[in-house]
């Protein structure tokens, strides 16, 4: 029998719509208010668009700076509040939100991404806003590089996804606890971690999600078929809308390039979480049809019996299976 997950969206609708809120306001509505509020509010546009008045050139640099700088800093303070919250909830005395077997001060696979992330972004705001106009051409690509820190961080998970699909192709094991993985488990599909570390602290599911979640994955072929699929959707996905954001930020007019940069991405992800929901349920509903029909005791997987499949030291997605 496939292990229930101990999870519901009936009764948290409110509770994502608010957390969304919370997610989307900062980086749109904030981020490029603040941009365009300051760059046509005041009258340091005229810096891109004509010779700064005699005696006044760093005057005028300085502002331009401010504009570029101010937008990034309230992001990155909303960034830091979020990173204190999550990180509070891992290192609680309980072990309530923690990977399974963690220290206290473990944090989990999630965090850790978003760490990486986060430095990665930082260091090409930071370097852009240092660099200042030192190309003469008004902040142009000041303007451009800074707008591109969504676009860097979709090619970041797109790159971490593909080597976790490598990796579980290869049957390479962990050589250490991964996350809720024990050592010499296979890798599993990047979407596989973050579904379980989102979901379990951010979600309030806690340890008893994670267990279940450990459960139905090693339980059920079709289960790691549908991680599998998603990884390698949510991969391609990120590449090509990152090359094709790459693209419109330095081919763009640079008046469009910062809100196409920040508030894109936005758009386009969340077109695509709505294809994730329709595929899990999906998914999820042929899952359960096979298993009624029973599926899981006596219907062979290409070519090995359900039971035989989910073997700890068989973790390799049945899709890549010959005659899968």
């Amino acid at each position: 029998m496939v292990v229930e997950l101990p999870y519901s969206l009936h009764g948290r609708y409110s509770a994502i719509a608010i957390a969304w809120t919370f997610i989307i306001i900062p980086p749109i509505f904030l981020n490029l208010g603040l941009f365009y509020g300051l760059w046509y509010g005041t009258n340091v546009d005229r810096v891109a668009s004509l010779p700064a008045p005699k005696g006044t050139h760093d005057v005028y640099l300085a502002k331009t700076t401010l504009v570029l700088t101010i937008p990034t800093a309230v992001l990155g303070i909303f960034t830091i509040i979020a990173i204190i919250e999550r990180v509070y909830k891992l290192t609680q005395p309980s072990p309530q939100f923690r990977p399974l077997k963690s220290p206290r001060y473990g944090l989990d696979v999630f965090q850790w991404g978003y760490f990486a992330a986060l430095l990665i972004i930082s260091a090409l705001i930071s370097s852009t806003l240092a660099r200042d106009d030192t190309d003469h051409d008004g902040h142009e690509l000041q303007i451009r590089l800074v707008s591109m820190p969504a676009s860097v961080l979709m090619y970041f998970l797109a790159i971490l996804n593909g080597l976790s699909l490598i990796l579980n192709a290869l049957e390479v094991t962990l050589p250490f606890q991964f996350g809720s993985s024990d050592a010499g488990t296979v890798v599993r599909p990047a979407i596989y971690y973050v579904v379980e570390d989102v979901v379990a602290v951010d979600g309030n599911g806690g340890v008893a999600y994670r267990e279940a979640f450990g459960a139905r994955y090693r339980s059920s072929p079709i289960f790691q078929r549908m991680i599998w699929t998603l990884s390698v959707v949510w991969m391609v996905a990120f590449f090509v809308m990152a090359s094709a954001l790459t693209i419109l930020v330095f081919t763009l007019p640079k008046a469009a390039v910062y809100a196409v940069g920040w508030a894109a991405p936005f758009l386009l992800a969340g077109l695509l979480a709505i294809w994730t929901i329709f595929y899990v349920k999906a998914a999820l509903k042929k899952e359960r049809a096979k298993i009624e029909d029973g599926y899981e005791a006596h219907e062979p997987i290409n070519g090995r019996n359900w039971r035989n499949s989910i073997s700890p030291d068989n973790e390799r997605t049945p899709l890549l299976e010959r005659g899968g």
